[in-house]
């Protein structure tokens, strides 16, 4: 069980939307989903190649009071960076989830 006391990060989670630009072409854009309270913990960093360039990979876990609706195609903004959720673990889905998230940096 996670008490309301740990939970001090305001992060904020964003869904992708379908817009159009000003020529008339689909782009991606992001919007708010919901702005909630977070126990965010960094995990373990690696590097990778991706897209033929070397980045550094960083995993955080997120743990937030449940929210229904919540999909790994969201991502989550939190501080100055963008995270990707990569897994979403619902021990008690009444109560929390918590986000297994990577922030990918250019190295």
């Amino acid at each position: 069980m996670i008490s309301a006391g740990e939970l001090t990060e305001r992060v904020v989670i964003q869904q992708p939307t379908d817009t159009q630009n000003a020529v008339g072409e689909a782009t991606l854009a992001w919007s708010t989903f919901a702005t909630v309270w977070a126990k965010v913990r960094a995990m373990s960093g690696r590097e990778a190649e991706r897209y033929g360039q070397v980045v550094g990979l960083s995993g955080h876990v997120l743990t937030i009071r449940a929210l229904p609706g919540i999909t790994t195609a969201m991502r989550v903004v939190y501080r100055s960076r963008t995270l990707e959720i990569g897994a979403i673990n619902e021990f008690d889905r009444v109560w929390y989830q918590e986000l297994v998230c990577t922030e990918t940096q250019a190295a």
